[in-house]
């Protein structure tokens, strides 16, 4: 599968909350399905750099990668779900440590 290059998408300064990338994914259409990782590309100016789908995890001198698809999808949940999902897992880890 080629990598998704989505122009649109901005990563907008190094101190970038990770709420507002998110949104900002959300805006430019959302997490593309069959994608692991996004990444974004280090342009001289912060205004371009646009970001990139991939199934490659990405560290070098021209990409970063700034989360996963998992990130996105937590992101979406509801804050009482999420609470249900932490109880869950509370209560296995005890089980496991019994």
């Amino acid at each position: 599968m080629k990598n998704l290059i989505r122009i649109e998408l901005i990563h907008t300064h190094p101190g970038m909350k990770m709420e507002d990338f998110m949104q900002a994914i959300d805006n430019t259409g959302g997490w593309p399905v069959g994608y692991t990782y996004v990444s974004f590309y280090h342009a001289l100016e912060y205004s371009g750099r646009y970001c990139q789908f991939t199934n490659n995890y990405l560290q070098t001198g021209w990409w970063t990668t700034i989360c996963h698809a998992d990130d996105y999808y937590y992101w979406k949940l509801s804050e009482e779900k999420k609470g249900e999902i932490l109880k869950v897992a509370r209560q296995q880890l005890i089980r496991q440590l019994s």
